[in-house]
């Protein structure tokens, strides 16, 4: 590949653009490149080509790209919105003129098929050869906002005013990022650059990510992927967003897809490419949303709001009407947010305006004892931002008179009190006074509490994710040494658990018998009750084909257990303790392609699958990471001990999972997936222990 002509810095901010297909019809892709272009204040050179006119806009057209020259610096960017028939042919007169780069609308390349990917590749290679960088193709193109380039022909660029600010985008669905920039301006919001990169054929998301990290007037990063073309690029990308204090919120398509096939563990079929771009995304600071709608508000309010002073604080909810705030708090729980505990101080302010009756959240403001006034209001306000366990404060506000004004009380509030305030407009276009007061204020506002609640959950990801960059690194386990020599392929159980013992974590006392007498020998060895286990490297579920025999209590059931094994080709059997706990849990660990070794931890036994209570995390952990992991399923309260049940040995799994994390990451891609299923927990201080284990190694050495 030939050195690239021009930085990306200078693709985003061109001083000279060529529009081929330019066209005075608005109707038309290359009408509105150009229209867009002139429209929102371009001041670079302006190149319209197009071999049937003299001139367009008022500008003098060319009949083609090579007919433009000689231009004083070159021509920095192509903007290509041409027949796929003719696109071939565009790019090479591109890549001769010494163009720096193109941006490529015209779609049905490899997005439509084999053919056109065959193209595209072409297309690709002659780029290449010239060092001309190519966005796209199948993209809507390029807004910088912070300069005034509008290269795109998206049709939101028909707003009078696209609002520079803070938020950096980039998105592989140009109409999607249309939308999302609409969303923002309807909201106030402002943006610096928004990048559509479609089809990735040469530059690609991590570049644009990159380029915007570094870039001075981007403060908030937005990312719209549907598949990284080299993931191990994202991981480092965001520690650097983090590290420059630029927040990175992103929506992953496809996360309803299956991630993994039929596989030999559990753990591959949980742990499939989109639970691991989310593990990998909250290990490394970066805000997950479902919906892009919130991710562009949440982005905004990150560029616009005081953040979070800290995750797990609570929300104070304030506004006039009883209605409005009852239905925001009972939106709460499904939020997985909580209403504050408010502080004695803050209470004694409420006190001044309200009976002690009402002095409880939310806070209904038509209680005051003169009615709600802009005095009292403020004032309540201002206690609750300074109160230790509150962390933002909601306003849902509903029709009433003087909406604009109440509004406008905000902004000020805010910033004087240097913590969220999110604003909800609920009265639709009745409110649109209260929505101009506070886009005049330069103030984020919210439409529905639904989408502010979203956003509030998203600043609280965010400030998690801040805590979590100020910790250690992980530190190795006293007593681990290195891996012992595993075979290829499927591990036996016994193999698989002397794996996990070489890294300190616990499993049942074993052995391997041939015949029912050697079976005899080692439960007396090891003392009944005892497990009787077939063993077969091509067994997956050994339960399901009734391998599994539990509770033996003497020779005479062993023996019987035994004789009713089921006639399969068996590499022998397995005897072991019968252990007991109080709790099943599911260990796994995992390589996956692009984003490296994971573990996981969930609810275990036989319905783990079926339950899907896991959470999954990038190896290796820190102890409180295990911990945190072990507090975010659904299962967490019967570990800590409900309804009359022992409190659970947690100091036991957090070890085991922090172990196992070790194990992951020192055999790396040779570790193709393993699971402790289940890993018995007892009550607290009596530890935990592995009754079985499979695993499947790879021939990649770590």
């Amino acid at each position: 590949m030939a050195e690239p002509r021009l930085p990306l810095a200078r693709i985003v901010s061109p001083l000279s653009v060529a529009v081929i297909g330019a066209s005075d019809d608005v109707g038309k892709f290359g009408g509105r490149v150009i229209h867009y272009l002139i429209k929102h204040g371009y001041s670079g050179r302006l190149l319209p080509i197009n071999p049937n006119r003299a001139s367009i806009r008022g500008l003098p057209a060319f009949p083609g790209i090579g007919a433009a020259g000689p231009v004083p610096g070159g021509i920095d960017v192509a903007i290509l919105a041409v027949p796929v028939a003719h696109l071939l042919r565009q790019v090479e007169d591109c890549a001769a003129a010494g163009v720096g780069a193109c941006i490529i609308i015209t779609g049905k390349l490899a997005d439509a098929g084999p053919e056109g990917a065959a193209l595209e590749a072409q297309i690709l290679a002659v780029a290449r050869a010239a060092g001309m960088r190519l966005v796209g193709p199948n993209c809507l193109g390029i807004f910088n906002m912070t300069d005034r380039a509008m290269l795109s022909s998206s049709l939101v660029l028909e707003a009078e005013q696209v609002k520079a600010g803070g938020i950096g985008m980039v998105s592989q669905s140009g109409a999607l990022m249309g939308t999302l920039v609409s969303i923002g301006l309807h909201h106030g919001a402002g943006f610096s650059r928004c990048i559509s990169v479609g089809n990735q054929a040469d530059l690609e998301l991590c570049d644009v990510l990159d380029f915007l990290i570094e870039d001075a007037a981007t403060r908030v990063i937005a990312l719209y992927i549907e598949g990284l073309k080299d993931p191990a690029r994202f991981a480092p990308l965001l520690r650097r967003a983090r590290a420059a204090g630029k927040p990175v919120l992103c929506v992953k398509a496809g996360r309803s897809a299956a991630g993994a096939q039929a596989a030999r563990s559990h753990t591959a079929s949980l742990a499939g490419s989109y639970a691991a771009f989310a593990a990998l995304c909250r290990a490394e600071g970066a805000v997950l949303c479902e919906d892009p709608a919130i991710m562009v508000q949440a982005a905004d309010a990150l560029d616009r709001l005081p953040r979070l002073p800290g995750p797990g604080l609570g929300l104070a909810v304030i506004a006039s009407s009883g209605g409005s705030t009852v239905t925001t708090a009972d939106m709460l729980p499904a939020a997985g947010l909580r209403l504050a505990e408010m502080s004695e101080a803050t209470r004694a302010e409420l006190r001044r305006w309200m009976p002690e009756s009402h002095v409880h959240l939310p806070l209904d403001t038509g209680s005051f004892d003169d009615g709600t006034s802009e005095e009292g209001l403020a004032a309540c306000v201002r206690a609750f931002l300074k109160d230790p366990d509150i962390g933002a404060v909601a306003v849902p506000m509903t029709t009433q008179p003087a909406m604009a004004a109440r509004a406008a009380l905000f902004p000020g509030l805010c910033r004087e009190g240097g913590r969220p305030i999110l604003f909800v407009m609920t009265a639709a276009e009745v409110g649109n006074g209260a929505r101009d007061a506070l886009r005049e204020a330069d103030f984020p506002f919210f439409d529905r509490v639904s989408d502010a609640l979203g956003v509030l959950r998203a600043l609280e990801a965010e400030a998690e994710g801040r805590n979590r960059a100020a910790l250690p690194p992980p530190a190795r386990p006293a007593g681990i040494g290195r891996p012992p020599p595993l075979p290829e392929g499927a591990l036996t159980e016994a193999e698989a658990k002397a794996l996990a013992a070489a890294y300190g974590i616990p499993v049942t006392r074993g052995v391997l018998a041939r015949s029912a007498e050697e079976a005899v020998l080692a439960a007396e060895a090891i003392g009944y009750p005892v497990v009787l286990k077939g063993v077969s490297r091509a067994v997956v579920h050994k339960s399901d084909l009734g391998l599994v025999k539990l509770n033996l209590a003497d020779a005479k059931a062993l023996r019987a257990a035994y004789a009713a094994l089921p006639d399969l080709p068996l590499d022998g059997v397995l005897v072991q303790e019968m252990a007991r706990g109080e709790a099943e849990l599911i260990l796994g660990a995992r390589w996956e392609p692009g984003f490296g070794p994971m573990v996981l931890v969930g609810a275990g036994g036989v319905l783990v699958e079926l339950l899907r209570d896991v959470q999954l995390m990038p190896a290796p952990l820190r102890p409180a990471d295990a911990e945190a992991m072990l507090r975010r399923l659904a299962v967490w309260p019967v570990l800590e001990g409900v309804r009359g049940r022992p409190a659970l040995d947690v100091a036991a799994a957090v070890e085991a999972l922090t172990r196992l994390s070790w194990l992951a990451a020192d055999l790396g891609p040779r570790l193709v997936e393993m699971d402790l299923n289940p890993l018995l927990l007892r009550a607290r201080g009596q530890g935990a222990v592995a009754v079985d284990a499979r695993a499947t190694i790879g021939g990649e050495q770590p």
